[in-house]
């Protein structure tokens, strides 16, 4: 077991991260095209609404925020800066790095609603790589949200020159909807909350490390063998990332977690309250948690 640790922490430290170059586009250069946007100036604000139709677990959201605070929001702004775990009834959200940041003197927030062919090949092209057996999927639009160099709030002195870049990238086809999390540089944790949730309490994802400066690591882990890049399909019950399958029957009140990568399945069978957490030999784990009445 120690022989298998030292080897894990080599590998971890000699792993290149993402390059700009494999960013989907955004203007860092500020160089921007007609349907990039920029978000002012701000601490804790937020975009206006931004209208698209987008399936995320098993509801059809059809406005979405752009936070300051590293966040995606459904229906409603947020201008919350503690990160929480999750699930939560308060909001719909799909955290990139749900965290205290601020652009008022440093760091860019850019945004785009896009239906480029060039850009709908790319995204088709992800998801087809991350999921076999979705060679059928062309995406309708891809909506893409960057976080450029920006610094946490309340940094001062040699902590304000860290800086963090990352993406959301969502897409559909207007029944299976992805998203993609790409990690560029994150030179500071703060506790950031990453994973999804669906606002009702109930269902949610949190990616492993979250809430712990474990979460800076991201940068050289992935579900998709490429070191700060994630997959995950949102459109159904439970959140399914690349690589996994995940599967939820209401008639049995049962969960099945299936690991294909070392054909590791948990099934369990409970009443009441229940919270699920399966570790696997994949670079991220699976923190899934469901509340239920009892019966």
């Amino acid at each position: 077991m120690e022989v298998l640790t030292v080897l894990f922490a080599i590998c971890l430290i000699c792993v290149d991260s993402l390059t700009l170059n494999d960013l989907y586009p955004y203007p860092y250069d500020n160089v921007s095209t007609a349907d990039d946007l920029l978000l002012h100036r701000n601490d804790d604000g937020s975009s206006s609404a931004i209208l698209f139709s987008f399936p995320y677990f098993t509801t059809i959201r059809t406005s979405a925020y752009v936070n300051t605070n590293g966040d995606i929001t459904f229906a409603n702004s947020l201008s919350t800066f503690t990160p929480s775990a999750f699930p939560s009834s308060s909001f719909v959200m799909i955290a990139g790095f749900w965290t205290d940041i601020t652009t008022i003197n440093e760091g860019q927030i850019w945004y785009k609603l896009s239906t480029n062919p060039e850009l709908l090949n790319l995204t088709g092209s992800d998801v087809q790589s991350g999921f076999p057996g979705q060679e059928d999927f062309i995406p309708s639009f891809v909506f893409i949200v960057t976080w450029s160099e920006v610094p946490y709030y309340g940094a001062s002195g040699g902590q304000f020159l860290l800086r963090n870049t990352f993406q959301i990238v969502l897409t559909t086809d207007g029944t299976k909807s992805f998203v993609m999390l790409h990690y560029l540089k994150l030179d500071w944790a703060r506790n950031a909350m990453v994973g999804f949730n669906a606002g009702d309490g109930i269902s949610s994802y949190t990616v492993n490390g979250s809430l712990s400066d474990d979460v800076i690591n991201l940068v050289y882990r992935s579900n998709v063998g490429v070191p700060g890049k994630f997959l995950f399909r949102v459109d159904g019950a439970a959140i399914q990332p690349a690589g996994e399958t995940v599967s939820y029957d209401d008639g049995t009140a049962s969960q099945t977690f299936t690991d294909t990568c070392c054909c590791l399945m948990v099934e369990e069978n409970y009443k009441g309250n229940h919270r699920a957490t399966v570790r696997t030999t994949n670079p991220i784990d699976i923190a899934l948690s469901r509340s239920r009445t009892p019966y």
